[in-house]
């Protein structure tokens, strides 16, 4: 039997319906034997109410009882990273809390389609699955290359990596191990806690780990085989009803276990995408009849844009508030003698400038 793997899922207030709705893909489609654990890393801006929880652990069915949901302020420093980027550095910086060789990160967009195994995410080698793609004219190549810059890559490797690398999308496998090495060195390189570091040179989850790894760590080629993890995915600019027949295709021509809908495809595409959408997830056993699927879909929109204005709104008082506390401080060192202040900050605590590694 493969090794048990850990799943983890990072989530903010307008995802929680989808992870609800992958939570029940999962209770239906995954090997219960292999798996150890389900971390949520909870987003939402003031924390997920009790009522989401409990709605939240039901859709888990029988493997609630492995689910865990962890605060993304309880592993990265909510004043080094906010928002978006704090759910990039807590899929790197939770491989503290995880107990098996590997851990498959997912986004609340994901779904299971059909029986899944571990073999869909690790070979028989322990390596894990992922098949790279060119980044010579891919819109992320500009990050790619800083990312590979700041571990010190060469300049033939990063020639290398633009025209094969690891993919951004998710499943994404990684190895606990060699995550933890890389947060390791970061820190002891930098001087500054991950998330501080981080922030500081605006990095990106997947491309650091494969980066890292590449240059510092053990090769890709010892962590990752070429086997890829087909997950077609619904994106926004495809929200038609052409877009989602393109992504159905995809998913019976490659056999795939992992559908995606993103949260913005599903809110802006139109009624007959909608239902395309609606059709495919009963196929997948998600709901019993269409119009089951269709009212999860308008109780997702009817929430999705009140959701996405109270969570903006919170984040622009909360950027107000400690850049109000950080203006406080400043004034309060300043020189009562000489008359000057010190200079004014955007978070309440003094950051040291260190160089990258």
């Amino acid at each position: 039997m493969s090794s048990a793997l850990t799943f983890v899922t990072v989530v903010f207030e307008t995802e929680t319906h989808l992870l609800e709705l992958q939570a029940r893909s999962m209770s239906l489609h995954l090997d219960a034997e292999e798996v150890d654990e389900i971390l949520v890393l909870d987003n939402c801006v003031l924390g997920m109410g009790e009522w989401t929880r409990r709605r939240l652990l039901r859709a888990y069915g029988r493997l609630q009882g492995r689910v865990r949901i962890v605060r993304t302020t309880a592993v990265i420093d909510p004043r080094a990273a906010g928002g978006w980027r704090s759910q990039q550095a807590a899929k790197l910086a939770i491989a503290s809390q995880v107990k098996t060789p590997h851990y498959v990160v997912l986004d609340a967009k994901n779904h299971f389609t059909r029986a899944t195994s571990a073999t869909e995410f690790v070979g028989p080698d322990s390596r894990a699955h992922g098949h790279p793609h060119s980044y010579e004219s891919h819109p992320l190549r500009a990050s790619l290359v800083t990312t590979l810059q700041y571990v010190h890559a060469e300049p033939d490797v990063i020639a290398r990596a633009v025209k094969s690398f690891p993919p951004t999308a998710t499943p994404f496998v990684f190895d606990t191990a060699a995550v933890r090495a890389l947060i390791l060195d970061l820190e002891e390189r930098s001087g500054l806690p991950f998330g501080e570091e981080f922030e500081r040179h605006k990095l990106l989850e997947f491309f650091l780990y494969a980066a890292w790894n590449e240059t510092r760590g053990r090769g890709l080629r010892k962590l990752r085989d070429e086997v890829p993890i087909p997950s077609p995915t619904v994106w926004p600019k495809a929200a038609s009803e052409e877009g989602v027949r393109s992504a159905i295709d995809e998913h019976a021509r490659d056999g795939a276990a992992v559908f995606a809908v993103h949260r913005q495809a599903l809110a802006k595409a139109d009624a007959a995408a909608l239902e395309l959408i609606a059709i495919q997830w009963v196929s997948f056993g998600l709901f019993t009849d269409t119009p089951a699927a269709q009212a999860f879909i308008r109780r997702f929109r009817r929430r999705y844009l009140p959701s996405l204005v109270w969570v903006r709104g919170v984040e622009r008082a909360r950027r107000s508030l400690q850049l109000w506390r950080a203006r406080s401080t400043s004034e309060e060192r300043a020189d009562p003698v000489q008359g000057n202040r010190a200079p004014s900050r955007t978070s309440p605590d003094a950051r040291p400038e260190t160089s990258a590694i």
